[in-house]
């Protein structure tokens, strides 16, 4: 029995365009720019979506999430004046 002859049935047909990653319908390539949108565009509108007590933690974590962004900075431009 030939199991390496591939016949043309076997694959299904593909599609034009680019191939979707399956999170969110997205289409881009998650390592370029508009890749980076796609998924920012997913996460506001995933954001949006939410709502009660969801939506609070989740507003609570991002503004964490900004908190230890902001407070890198500060620290960090601390600690290089600090050694000058």
């Amino acid at each position: 029995m030939d199991t390496d002859t591939r016949w043309d049935d076997d694959e299904p047909p593909r599609h034009r365009g680019p191939e979707p990653d399956f999170a969110w319908g997205r289409t881009a390539n998650p390592n370029t720019a508009d890749g980076e949108l796609q998924n920012v565009a997913a996460f506001g509108a995933g954001l949006t979506r939410l709502t009660g007590r969801r939506r609070q933690v989740a507003v609570f974590v991002v503004w964490l999430i900004l908190l230890g962004f902001a407070l890198t900075a500060i620290f960090g431009v601390l600690g290089i004046v600090g050694l000058l």
